[in-house]
């Protein structure tokens, strides 16, 4: 049995504002495995929302004709140097009235209606897409590109097809493409993604696993897939310089791909102190606020023509 609460004040909600809360907050219920009680809070309100909104008008989001989806790009840089390594693809969702919405909004509404495959090709060919314009205007030569694939997107019947046609649709190198998929999505059909896995890599490409520390159990899969690094979840770069388990962590993950043979990038890279202690484990390579926030493409354009960015990590702060 699933329960929902809601309440409100006498004169200030009337009985059919409160009846659809309950029916907000018994979906919340439900969703969370059933046998549960939940009680409204505002945010469901902004899920159903979305969810309406998504209903309505999905087909145009996905197909690209209202252009409410777009993607920024958060750039990876070494510390070291300054250098730009590359860049992430993110998706954002321009809400006429909600504002820029993030993923956690609403691909979960998207994913329960099926559609999840769908609007992951087209983040991929969007973001190829604009790969490709940099490229031609001769910029972002050697910078790679790193664009997040879903469980969904993962399974889907002709994803190794549909990567190559994309590739070859732009004419961009296959090794300066990194998809990037979770610890999870590599435990839960261990046979089918290694297949998959092999598939992409047989066209070029390189495979990150990203949020790596998460889960543990993909560390008796990793010899036996074709991984090219490790992104190392911010949970534990956030604190590395301060909590002494998040600091075995780094280092265990570092001595990982150490042995493996495999790239690291941190990922949330948010003070000085924790850019410092990455720096003096041999950990180079990073994205985090500390030294970019996402950015759009024109933006992101101009960063990748610069090229390099001065950095100095003192105590005041990286010169950025």
């Amino acid at each position: 049995m699933s329960i929902g609460v809601a309440a409100g004040a006498p004169g200030d909600e009337t009985t059919s504002d409160l009846l659809r809360r309950v029916d907000q907050a018994t979906r919340s219920a439900k969703s969370s495995g059933g046998n549960n009680v939940a009680t409204f809070r505002p945010e469901m309100s902004t899920t159903d929302t979305i969810r309406n909104d998504i209903e309505l008008h999905l087909e145009g989001m996905i197909d690209g004709a209202s252009g409410a989806l777009v993607l920024h790009y958060l750039p990876e840089f070494d510390m070291r140097t300054g250098a730009v390594l590359g860049t992430e693809a993110l998706l954002r969702w321009q809400h006429p009235t909600l504002g820029l919405l993030m993923p956690d909004s609403f691909i979960q509404v998207v994913e329960s209606i099926n559609l999840g495959a769908k609007l992951g090709r087209l983040v991929m060919h969007s973001a190829c897409a604009q790969f490709g314009l940099w490229q031609s205007r001769g910029v972002g030569k050697g910078a790679v590109l790193r664009i997040n694939v879903s469980p969904v997107q993962l399974v889907t019947a002709g994803i190794v097809d549909t990567v190559a046609a994309t590739l070859d649709e732009f004419r961009l190198d296959p090794s300066t493409i990194c998809l990037e998929i979770t610890e999870s999505v590599v435990v839960q059909d261990i046979d089918a993604t290694r297949q998959t896995l092999f598939g992409l890599k047989d066209i070029g490409v390189q495979i990150a696993i990203d949020d790596f520390g998460t889960g543990y159990s993909v560390l008796t899969y990793l010899k036996s897939l074709p991984v090219d690094s490790l992104k190392i979840d911010k949970g534990f770069v956030h604190s590395v310089d301060t909590n002494a388990g998040d600091l075995a962590i780094v280092r265990s993950t570092l001595a990982l791909a150490d042995a493996f043979g495999l790239g690291v990038v941190a990922e949330g890279v948010e003070t000085v102190a924790a850019a410092q202690t990455l720096l003096s484990l041999g950990c180079h390579r990073a994205q985090g606020f500390l030294l970019s926030r996402p950015l759009d493409s024109a933006a992101m354009e101009s960063l990748l023509a610069q090229r390099v960015v001065p950095m100095n990590f003192s105590e005041t702060g990286p010169a950025v």
